[in-house]
């Protein structure tokens, strides 16, 4: 295995902007081309404040975008737009085509993300090699952010903590500050709770969205408030962010199997309320994947002078999405 020396932050003013660590007089005054702003949140107790909305670098990223080069592209606008937060995975894609795509953009637009990675591998090495190769792919001699990729047993929390477990790998890379932060994904409530008291995440990517399936508001969401621990939201749309014109595509409707009658409805809850009413939840920031410049351009139109819902309008959300509570995914209206 390559031995990883110690790296030290980029500490520029782009860099800090980027990563949320300036206050908002400062943010304000950066020259006149810089970002657009969009609202900052605490990213829990660490310090660092990072956009309220972020690009997933999931499926809905790297699947329907035709090639690598548009996909960079996509992140350049994002990042363009004044999203500062970038999530993938070292896994994403059967040729890493998400970490290669965001890495292409980093080339040039590193000191402006807060950018956070996942690794699969439950032991040592094996992480260790994923984090490695996540560097070289991503460009950067940093990661601001590393998970244990999508938690599914108590068995997994018990290989990654053990003594040659992938949890020695990361605390060894945040040791060498070349992670800055830590933590886990998972969609499992229980598992989540589990977790968090047993891993000490400093951040967590979770499931949430209007149907409450699964239900991580109850008492996930507590806790991680009561401890300080940033959480990353992702499906806040279901598996993607959908739009007029490709709202009867086969591959965003069919494969996800909606009630008989469900789309019939005149009272579906939109893509804006469904994000929304993800951002109304005490969470650091929404992630939603971008598949193009005309979901980008609804994405930030959408966000655009969000203000906190209204428990009664949270309550009516979530009651016209029950429609699809069963179908494990959720379809914006049309609106």
């Amino acid at each position: 295995m390559t031995h990883i020396s110690r790296r030290t932050f980029v500490a520029d003013t782009a860099a800090l902007a980027g990563m949320g660590l300036l206050s908002r007089r400062q943010r304000r005054s950066l020259p006149p081309d810089a970002a657009p702003e969009i609202p900052h949140r605490p990213f829990g107790n660490t310090g660092v404040e990072v956009t309220m909305v972020g690009l997933g670098g999931g499926s809905r990223f790297f699947l329907p975008v035709p090639d690598d080069e548009h996909g960079a592209e996509l992140v350049r606008r994002a990042i363009d737009r004044g999203i500062c937060f970038i999530e993938t995975g070292a896994n994403y894609g059967d040729h890493n085509e998400s970490e290669t795509r965001i890495g292409m953009a980093m080339k040039t637009r590193r000191s402006q993300v807060f950018l956070e990675t996942k690794v699969d591998a439950r032991d040592y090495e094996g992480a260790m090699r994923e984090m490695e190769r996540s560097l070289k792919l991503l460009q950067t001699d940093r990661l601001d952010l590393v998970l244990h990729h999508n938690l599914s047993s108590s068995a997994e929390v018990d290989q990654l903590l053990s003594d040659k477990g992938a949890d020695r790998a990361i605390r060894k890379m945040v040791d060498q500050k070349v992670v800055r932060f830590r933590g886990f994904s998972c969609h499992s409530p229980q598992l989540l709770l589990d977790g968090i008291k047993r891993i000490e995440p400093q951040a967590i990517q979770v499931i949430a969205n209007a149907t409450r399936v699964p239900d991580v508001e109850s008492e996930v969401l507590p806790l991680a408030k009561a401890r300080g621990i940033a959480v990353i939201v992702m499906k806040s749309c279901g598996k993607g962010y959908f739009l007029p014109h490709n709202f009867t595509k086969p591959d965003r409707i069919d494969q996800y199997g909606p009630p008989s009658g469900a789309l019939d409805r005149k009272d579906l809850p939109t893509a804006r309320e469904y994000l929304h009413y993800a951002l109304t939840l005490p969470v650091a920031t929404v992630v939603v994947g971008i598949d193009s410049l005309d979901t980008l351009d609804a994405v930030s139109k959408d966000i655009s002078g969000f203000k906190p819902l209204m428990a009664a309008t949270m309550q009516s959300i979530a009651d016209r999405a029950q429609v699809f509570k069963t179908t494990g995914f959720w379809i914006p209206g049309r609106g």
